[in-house]
């Protein structure tokens, strides 16, 4: 039986598949997507929700607002 799911950015709605027959196939598919694509979970949220590559590398959150004035003094 094949395990498949699609991860979506929360961002910009980027997807991408992860699939596999067996546990191992999955888990590798799943550690390909994000060294490719560089998808993880979004940080500070309840629920798991994820971001691509692209938009957490611009990803602000508040801890960063809040810190980027400190550092700046």
């Amino acid at each position: 039986m094949e395990g498949q799911t699609q991860l979506v950015c929360r961002d910009c709605g980027r997807t991408a598949s992860v699939r596999g027959e067996l546990p191992e196939e999955y888990t590798a598919c799943f550690l390909e997507v994000v060294n490719r694509d560089g998808f993880v979970p979004s940080p500070g949220e309840g629920r798991v929700d994820f971001l691509c590559g692209a938009c957490l590398a611009t990803y602000k959150g508040s801890e960063t607002a809040d810190d980027e004035e400190k550092i700046r003094r």
